[in-house]
């Protein structure tokens, strides 16, 4: 199902207005995701370390650790926008920055399409005996991957590929992981057949 052109280009234009305040801040989060300097991995895996830390030090119940990331979360949407006019004001945006910008609400935009196109795929269409059967059981594996392995441990790697995941993209870390392995899976099968000859 694809949405009009027209459409996309409307939400697009109202995600940059809403995250217009912002934007200082998406693009310099931009920059430390993709990892545009090289110590940039290494400060999102001690940040995200040291405040898992904390979270098992502190050991808070749920509720209160809700209540305090609601908290912070306001409080950060109301002074942020503030401080960051003061601070920055509009005097060092650049073309550069504005195409960033533009890029991560593009991203944005086309993440939220994919998650309502998933969203009405699973809870709008009929489905088939087949795909309830797997889906029960993929389900049923990660519960019980939930319930022999530490909340908080899962938490903190499902957190780490999550920050990692653009950085590793963006450097083609995949593309040459692959490459190293097929290179040696071929050589593993090239050997193999001049035994057999």
């Amino acid at each position: 199902q694809c949405v009009p052109f027209a459409l996309q280009k409307r939400a697009l234009n109202k995600l940059k207005h809403d995250l217009e305040p912002f934007r200082t801040a998406i693009v310099g989060a931009y920059g430390v995701l993709t990892w545009e300097k090289q110590y940039y991995a290494a400060v999102i895996f001690g940040g995200i370390s040291a405040m898992y830390l904390l979270l098992w030090y502190l050991d808070l119940p749920l509720i209160t650790l809700l209540a305090l990331l609601a908290l912070t979360t306001i409080v950060l949407d109301y002074v942020f926008p503030t401080i960051s006019r003061l601070l920055c004001g509009g005097s060092n945006w650049d073309g550069d920055k504005e195409a960033k910008f533009e890029d991560v609400c593009g991203q944005v935009c086309a993440i939220k399409a994919s998650l309502l196109m998933w969203y009405e795929y699973i809870f709008k269409e009929r489905k088939s005996t087949v795909f309830v059967i797997i889906v029960s059981l993929g389900l049923l594996v990660v519960a019980w991957i939930g319930a022999i392995i530490n909340n908080l441990l899962l938490m903190y790697l499902a957190t780490l590929l999550v920050a990692m995941w653009p950085g590793l993209q963006d450097k083609d870390v995949f593309k040459a992981v692959t490459q190293k392995a097929s290179k040696i899976i071929n050589d593993k099968v090239a050997c193999g057949k001049r035994k057999l000859q």
